[in-house]
């Protein structure tokens, strides 16, 4: 497959060539110092914006439902898919009646506000609510690029006990009962209140003294280093610090699910995306024994065209695999394939959401959310 980056089974990249300073790292040093005077003013903006909001001199929406905002501080961050789909997990097993409000992110619904409803292909939902109504087929879902107008319709719709705000961490327009911040490895290091233009923050970290905890979303590899950066990151702000990651259940595809094992016999080839660089190679080799014999990597937000469709089949006969393994975001994509990749095997996994104890007091993630939903429904019933 062209114009993405590849890496065979047992290549290792030259370290030391890669710390030997270039001009185009030293451009890219002095690009980002330029960049800072404007991300200053970008940050100094939304705080304005959100003390008006909180004046009241702006338009703001507070649910009748209990509110719960989950959200990073970037657009690309990871991991809010598995949290919101965790919490209507939670509230169905509680008997808990839930609704989403998001945004359609990259997807074109025809109109807005939209209701989700079965067989809705992710162009039209957008890759995020696509994944969350695959993790929960009863999910109730509203879209609109207005997060008050997205809020008010699922309440008319659906009058739900509690309402999840996708991607929202901060919004001054949602008055929220609990907000639940999401940060990454990246966020806790070189990141680190890097706003935009120079760099992926939305807001800086002020924005995050409204978080009533936090979860950090790391692999395996990189989650002890990223629960450390975090107890210095984020000791000022005295909330609870969670881990957060997934292990991989079970692999579906085209006409059932099985364990990881079952595909040890059979070469395959692996399409990922960047973000799943330092997390899912080594979970492919964990789960099925064997590693792919080529992994693609492709940019988050990557349209595949046909292009890449026919570049991946060449590519995986050259290799005589099959099978194509790929994470359930690109999996949405690869499924519109039309055809060119008939004869081969698409599989992807569901994932299994796995929580670290509290960094302070060692406190269960589930637990302490239990404690802080009851306590913010005492509060929503107290005149």
């Amino acid at each position: 497959m062209r114009n993405v980056r590849k890496r065979p089974q047992g290549h290792r990249p030259n370290t030391a060539l890669s710390r030997l300073p270039g001009k185009t790292a030293l451009a890219g040093a002095a690009l980002s110092a330029l960049l800072v005077p404007p991300s200053r003013l970008w940050a100094l903006g939304r705080r304005v914006k959100a003390k008006l909001h909180a004046m009241g001199l702006c338009r703001t929406c507070r649910p009748k439902a209990l509110s719960v905002g989950v959200g990073g501080m970037a657009a690309e961050s990871r991991g809010r898919v598995l949290l919101t789909s965790w919490l209507l997990g939670w509230a169905k097993a509680r008997g808990v009646a839930a609704a989403v409000a998001a945004s359609p992110s990259d997807g074109r619904p025809p109109v807005v506000p939209y209701q989700l409803t079965p067989g809705d292909a992710c162009d039209v939902t957008g890759i995020e609510a696509a994944l969350i109504a695959g993790y929960a087929p009863d999910a109730r879902l509203i879209l609109d690029t207005d997060p008050i107008r997205a809020a008010k319709t699922a309440e008319r719709a659906f009058a739900p006990e509690m309402l999840v705000h996708q991607d929202a961490l901060a919004d001054p327009r949602l008055k929220k009962d609990i907000e639940l911040a999401i940060l990454t490895a990246d966020d806790l290091d070189s990141g680190w209140d890097r706003v935009f233009p120079a760099g992926h923050w939305r807001r800086d970290a002020s924005a995050l003294a409204k978080a009533d905890a936090f979860c950090v979303f790391a692999g395996p590899l990189a989650q002890h280093a990223a629960l450390e950066a975090a107890g210095e990151r984020l000791a000022s702000f005295d909330k609870p610090v969670f881990g957060l990651s997934f292990d991989i259940w079970r692999w579906h595809g085209p006409e059932k699910a099985v364990a990881g094992e079952e595909l040890a016999g059979a070469p395959y080839v692996a399409v990922l995306a960047e973000s799943d660089r330092e997390l899912l190679p080594e979970m492919l080799r964990r789960q099925i024994g064997v590693a792919p014999r080529i992994i693609f990597f492709v940019h988050d937000r990557h349209r595949f065209t046909r292009q890449d469709f026919e570049n991946l089949r060449v590519d995986a006969a050259r290799f005589k695999a099959r099978n194509i393994l790929t994470a359930p975001r690109l999996a949405l994509k690869l499924a519109q394939h039309g055809g060119i990749l008939d004869g081969y095997a698409i599989w992807t996994y569901d994932p299994e959401v796995v929580f670290g104890p509290s960094l302070t007091d060692g406190t269960p993630f589930l637990t302490w959310w239990e404690a802080a939903f009851e306590q913010a429904a005492r509060k929503r019933k107290t005149p």
